[in-house]
């Protein structure tokens, strides 16, 4: 079954970086470099769509809260 998100959930990696006020490099080198959302891609927290990722609050809460 797939999962619902409200939109105020679902971020950019742009907007996500502001959300977190880290810099949009890091979270991108954390999306491409680091694999840190490895586990969250799985879940489908996470996902690219073209050459935009798609990330939600639940997935940062997951990576940036530990």
């Amino acid at each position: 079954m797939d999962k619902l998100f409200s939109l105020k959930d679902i971020f950019t990696a742009s907007t996500a970086a502001t959300y977190l006020n880290i810099p949009y490099s890091t979270l991108k080198d954390d999306l491409n470099r680091y694999n840190k959302f490895e586990q969250q891609i799985k879940d489908g927290l996470v996902k690219k769509e073209g050459r935009v990722w798609i990330i939600t609050r639940q997935a940062l809460e997951q990576v940036y809260s530990k």
